[in-house]
C-alpha cells in the first residue's frame, strides 16, 4: 500500500489553481522589473575617456596687448565643427563672435572675431562631439589690453548656460529606451523563430517584436534633436527652426549616421517579419528578420565608446554579438515564461517541456555567446589580473560572473532534471501517461512536483537576470579597470582638493623611466585658476616605503603645473600627495595611489 499514489483531488487542484495564479502575479511582476533594470542599466554612462582640449589662441588666462581676430581650439582627438559650438562673451554676457571658421584641421574648432575688439575681458564657451559622439564642453577666458578679467560667477553662469540642463537626463533615456526596444523585438524575434510550438505563440512574438521596433524607433528619432541641443548649446526651439543643426548631426555626426541606419533596419525588420505571414514553414523563412535584427543590434556601435578605445575592431565586435546575446537571452526569456504559464494553465506538460528544452539550448548558445565577448572586452577593459581586486571595476565584473554562472547553473537544473519529469508524463504521442496503473500515478506526482519547482526556477531565473542587469548597469558606470589601474596608457584621474577646488592629475606614460606629471587646479566650473602661491609633489614607493621624495613642478600656464622627472624608477604602487599653497597660511593637500607601469 505504501507505493500506491492517488491522483489530485478537488482540493488539490484548487490549490494548484491558486498557486497559478500567484506565479502569473510574480511573472508579470519580475517582466516589470526587468524590463526597469535593463533600462535602469543602459542609462548608466560609461567613464571612458573623451576629446580632451590640450590648446587654445589665446592661451587661457592670456593677457594680450592687441585683439586677436579669432579663438582657436585643439583638441587631442578629431572633433566634429558643430554650429555654435564655440562662442566668445564679454564682461557683460554678450555674445561677441562672428561664428563658426573653417580650420583645415579635423581636431581643431575656431571662431572669429570682429575688427577692433575693444579692451576688456573675454570668456570662450566651448561644446564639441569627441569621438565617441559624447558632448565635451568648457570655458577658458583671455584679456585684451587694460581690461580686467571677468568675474568668476559671470564664467560660472555662462558655462552652465552652454546647452540646457535636462539634456544630460533625457538624452541617456531616449538610449536606454531604444536598447531596450531592440532587446525585447530581437528577443521576440528569436523566440519565434526557435522556440515558439505554434501560431499562438508567434503570434504573441509578432507583436512584442513590433512593440519593441517601435519603441526603438522613437527613442532614436526623439533623441536626434537632443543630441543637436548638447552639441551646440541651442535651446530646443532653436534647434527645431530651419538651420537649426538637425542636419548637420544626421549627416555630419556618427551618432545621426547610427541614428538613419537604425531606423532604416527597423522599418526592413518589421517589414520582413510581417511578410513572413503568421505561420511560417521552417526556421529559414526567419532569416530575414534575423538579419535585419542583427544589423539594428550592430547599429549600436557606430557611435559611442567603441570608436575611442583601441583596439575598436575588438571592442566594437564584442559588443555586437554582446548585444545579441543579451537580447536573445533576456527577450526568449520573457516569452517562454510567459508560453510556459499558458501551458500550465492548459494542463499541457509536454508542449510546456518542449518550449522549456528550446529555450535551454538557445540560452546555452547566448550565455555561450556572451562568454566569449565578455572575455574578449575584459582583455581590452581589464589587462591585467590584478586590476579585478584593486579596482571597483574589477570586483564588480567578477560579482557579475558568479550571478551568471548561477543563473546558468539553475537553468541546467531546469532543462536536465525538471523537463524530463515533466515530459515523462506524456506518452510517445504526447498524451498523458495513464493514471489507472501505478507507473502513470508515480509519472503524474513526479510531474506535478516538477511543476511546482519550475515555477520557482522560472523565478529565481528571471530575477537572476534582473541581478546580472543591475549589476551591468553599476559595472558601465564605472572606469575601466585598466584606465583606472593606469595600465592603458598614461594615467588620469580628478581629486577634490576642497569644496572649492578640484585638481585634475595626469602621468604620462606612466611607466617606469622618463614621465611628465601635470597637475592642473580647477575651480568647480572647469575653470584653471591661479590664485595659489606654490606647488610641490612628494612621492612614495609603498612596497618598500621609499621616500617622500620631494618635487617642485614649474608653471606653464594659469593653474597648470608640469614636473619632468626620472623618480618613478620602480613598478609597482607609488603614492603622489600634492601639497598646493593658497597663500602663506594656508595650505591644502590630497593624496592619490598610482600604479606605475614596466
Amino acid at each position: 500500500m505504501a507505493d500506491v499514489v492517488v491522483g489530485p483531488s478537488a482540493a488539490d487542484i484548487v490549490k494548484e489553481r491558486a498557486a497559478v495564479a500567484r506565479w502569473d502575479h510574480r511573472y508579470r511582476v519580475l517582466t516589470v522589473c526587468v524590463l526597469a533594470v535593463l533600462a535602469v542599466a543602459i542609462l548608466s554612462a560609461p567613464a571612458f575617456g573623451h576629446a580632451s582640449l590640450v590648446e587654445t589662441v589665446p592661451a587661457a588666462g592670456a593677457a594680450l596687448d592687441t585683439a586677436p581676430d579669432t579663438v582657436v581650439l585643439r583638441f587631442n582627438e578629431p572633433v566634429p565643427a558643430s554650429t555654435d559650438g564655440v562662442r566668445v562673451y564679454d564682461a557683460d554676457a554678450e555674445r561677441i563672435d562672428t561664428g563658426p571658421i573653417e580650420t583645415g584641421s579635423s581636431d581643431e574648432v575656431a571662431a572669429g572675431l570682429p575688427a577692433q575688439l575693444p579692451d576688456g575681458g573675454y570668456v570662450v564657451v566651448y561644446r564639441v562631439l569627441s569621438a565617441d559622439s559624447h558632448p565635451v564642453g568648457g570655458t577658458y577666458a583671455f584679456t585684451v589690453g587694460d581690461g580686467y578679467a571677468v568675474a568668476g560667477e559671470v564664467v560660472a553662469d555662462l558655462f552652465g548656460g552652454a546647452g540646457s540642463s535636462w539634456v544630460g537626463v533625457v538624452g541617456p533615456v531616449l538610449r536606454g529606451l531604444a536598447y531596450l526596444g531592440v532587446l525585447v523585438a530581437l528577443g521576440a524575434a528569436a523566440f519565434s523563430a526557435w522556440i515558439a510550438v505554434d501560431r499562438d505563440d508567434r503570434d504573441r512574438a509578432w507583436t512584442w517584436g513590433v512593440r519593441g521596433a517601435l519603441l526603438a524607433a522613437a527613442a532614436s528619432m526623439l533623441a536626434v534633436p537632443v543630441q543637436t541641443v548638447a552639441a551646440t548649446g541651442r535651446d530646443l526651439v532653436a534647434v527645431l527652426q530651419p538651420g537649426g543643426g538637425l542636419g548637420e548631426t544626421l549627416a555630419f555626426s556618427s551618432f545621426g549616421q547610427s541614428t538613419l541606419i537604425r531606423l532604416i533596419a527597423l522599418a526592413a525588420f518589421v517589414v520582413a517579419w510581417r511578410r513572413l505571414g503568421a505561420t511560417p514553414t521552417g526556421e529559414s523563412r526567419h532569416t530575414a528578420v534575423l538579419i535585419t535584427a542583427a544589423v539594428v543590434a550592430t547599429s549600436f556601435v557606430l557611435d559611442g565608446h567603441q570608436r575611442s578605445v583601441d583596439p575598436t575592431w575588438v571592442l566594437a565586435a564584442s559588443d555586437v554579438v554582446h548585444l545579441l546575446g543579451a537580447g536573445i537571452w533576456t527577450g526568449s526569456l520573457l516569452l517562454t515564461a510567459s508560453a510556459v504559464r499558458r501551458r500550465r494553465l492548459d494542463d499541457a506538460p509536454s508542449i510546456a517541456a518542449t518550449l522549456i528544452a528550446r529555450f535551454s539550448r538557445l540560452a546555452l548558445w547566448s550565455v555561450a555567446a556572451l562568454t566569449v565577448a565578455g572575455l574578449a572586452m575584459s582583455v581590452v577593459l581589464v589587462r591585467a589580473p590584478r586590476t579585478l581586486t584593486s579596482t571597483g571595476y574589477g570586483w564588480t565584473l567578477l560579482a557579475k560572473l558568479a550571478l551568471v554562472g548561477a543563473v546558468v547553473a539553475v537553468a541546467g537544473y531546469t532543462r536536465w532534471r525538471l523537463v524530463p519529469a515533466i515530459t515523462a508524463r506524456a506518452g510517445p504521442a504526447g498524451e498523458s501517461a495513464a493514471e489507472d496503473d501505478l507507473g502513470g500515478k508515480r509519472a503524474v506526482a513526479r510531474a506535478s512536483r516538477a511543476w511546482t519547482q519550475l515555477r520557482t526556477t522560472l523565478v529565481v531565473e528571471l530575477a537572476g537576470v534582473v541581478a546580472v542587469a543591475a549589476v551591468t548597469g553599476f559595472l558601465v558606470s564605472q572606469r575601466p579597470a585598466a584606465a583606472e589601474a593606469g595600465i592603458t596608457g598614461a594615467y588620469q584621474t580628478t581629486l577634490a582638493l576642497s569644496d572649492d577646488y578640484d585638481i585634475d592629475l595626469v602621468v604620462d606614460p606612466n611607466r617606469v623611466g622618463l614621465n611628465a606629471v601635470h597637475v592642473y587646479m580647477l575651480d568647480k566650473t572647469g575653470r584653471p585658476v591661479g590664485e595659489f602661491d606654490d606647488l610641490r609633489l612628494e612621492l612614495t614607493y609603498i612596497p618598500q616605503r621609499i621616500g617622500p621624495i620631494e618635487i617642485e613642478p614649474y608653471v606653464v600656464g594659469p593653474g597648470h603645473w608640469v614636473a619632468n622627472i626620472q623618480d618613478l624608477r620602480f613598478p609597482g604602487r607609488w603614492q603622489i600627495r600634492i601639497v598646493a599653497g593658497l597663500d602663506r597660511f594656508t595650505q591644502l593637500e590630497v593624496t592619490d595611489e598610482v600604479v606605475v607601469n614596466r
